[in-house]
C-alpha cells in the first residue's frame, strides 16, 4: 500500500519528475478540489516522456516544458466533453426509449407482455432470460419502495405496469439489450422510424438497419456509462469494430474514420438525432474546441483531437 502524501509532498514529486508547477498555490488548489489521483493519473500518461515503441520510460519523466496547468486543462476539457456527449446520448436514449415501448406495446398488447417469453426472438435465450430478470427484478424493487412513484402507482392503481412507463426505469443497457432481444420485425420497424426522420432530415436514400442501430447503442452505451461516472473519455476506444462500411455509405464519410474511437459516437448520432440537434451537438463542439485550442504548447491540441478521431477536415463531414 502507498504512504499517504501531502500535497505538498506530491508536488515535490512531481517538480522531481520534471513536472513545472511555477505555482505551488495553484498546484495546491486544484488537487483540494479535484483530487490528485483523479487529475494526474488520469491525464498524466498524454505527458510523459515514452520510449520509441510508445512505453512510459522508468522512472517516470515528464516531457520537457509540460506544466500542471496543460495536465489540468486535458483534465477539465475531458469534463466538458462528457457533459457534451451526456446532454445528446440523453436525447437519443430517451427517443429510443419512447419507439422501443411504442412498437412493442403496439404489437403485444397483454399486461406486463414484456415479461413473456414468447414476446422475444428464440436466438439468443440467455440474453432474454436475463433482460425478463432484469426487468422482474427492478419493478419488485420500485413496488416495494416507501416513496409513491410511477411503477408502484400503476401496479396499485391499475394492476399493471405499462412498458411506456417502466422504460424510464430501465438504463440504455436495458434498452440495448431489450432491442437485440426482441424479433427482427420488430427490430427493423424501429430502425424504419429513425430511417424515416433521417430521410426527412437529409434525404437520404440509403435504409437504416436494425444492424446500425445495434451499433449505435451499444457504442452510446459504453459513453453514456463513462460520462455518468465521470470516467475518462477523451481516448475512449471501442474493442470490437462497429459495421464501418454500411455507416460510411449512411453518412457519406470515409469508413476508416469509424475506427471506434470518440469521432465514432459523434458520427452514428447522426443517424438517430433530429438533425437540428446534431447541429447542435457539432456547433458545441468545434467552440470546445476552439476554447482548448491555445491551452497547450508540450502536446499540440491537434494531437489531442486525433486521439479522439477527429482530424483536420471532420467539420467538412457533416
Amino acid at each position: 500500500m502507498k504512504p499517504f502524501q501531502t500535497h505538498r509532498q506530491q508536488i515535490s514529486i512531481l517538480r522531481g519528475r520534471g513536472l513545472t508547477i511555477n505555482n505551488g498555490s495553484t498546484a495546491m488548489r486544484i488537487f483540494e478540489r479535484e483530487n490528485y489521483y483523479n487529475v494526474i493519473n488520469g491525464y498524466k500518461d498524454l505527458f510523459l516522456v515514452k520510449n520509441q515503441n510508445g512505453q512510459v520510460v522508468s522512472p517516470e519523466t515528464y516531457i520537457q516544458n509540460t506544466t500542471i496547468e496543460e495536465i489540468y486543462s486535458l483534465f477539465t476539457f475531458d469534463r466538458e466533453l462528457r457533459n457534451l456527449y451526456l446532454k445528446y446520448l440523453l436525447i437519443f436514449e430517451n427517443s429510443m426509449k419512447s419507439k422501443i415501448s411504442y412498437r412493442f406495446s403496439e404489437k403485444f398488447k397483454e399486461p406486463h407482455a414484456y415479461l413473456l417469453f414468447k414476446n422475444y426472438s428464440n436466438s439468443n435465450l440467455n440474453q432474454v432470460l436475463n433482460l425478463i430478470a432484469i426487468i422482474s427484478n427492478k419493478i419488485k424493487q420500485k413496488s416495494s419502495e416507501r416513496n409513491n412513484n410511477s411503477i408502484k402507482h400503476y401496479l396499485t392503481v391499475h394492476g399493471n405496469v405499462p412498458l411506456w412507463v417502466l422504460v424510464n426505469d430501465l438504463t440504455l443497457g436495458n434498452i440495448s439489450n431489450f432491442y437485440q432481444a426482441i424479433d427482427d420485425s420488430l427490430k427493423d420497424k424501429i430502425a424504419k422510424d429513425f430511417s424515416l426522420q433521417f430521410k426527412r432530415d437529409y434525404g437520404a436514400t440509403y435504409q437504416i438497419s436494425k444492424e446500425s442501430i445495434v451499433d449505435v447503442l451499444k457504442i452510446a452505451n459504453l459513453i453514456r456509462n463513462l460520462c455518468a461516472h465521470e470516467e475518462r473519455l477523451y481516448n475512449f476506444r471501442l474493442h470490437h469494430q462497429t459495421r464501418a462500411r454500411h455507416n460510411s455509405q449512411l453518412l457519406s464519410i470515409p469508413a476508416k474514420l469509424l475506427d471506434g474511437r470518440l469521432f465514432t459516437m459523434f458520427a452514428l448520432l447522426k443517424l438517430v438525432l433530429p438533425k437540428k440537434e446534431h447541429k447542435e451537438l457539432k456547433g458545441s463542439l468545434d467552440k470546445l474546441f476552439n476554447s482548448y485550442q491555445n491551452k497547450f504548447t508540450t502536446v499540440p491540441f491537434a494531437d489531442i483531437l486525433a486521439i479522439m478521431g477527429f482530424d483536420a477536415n471532420w467539420k467538412s463531414y457533416f
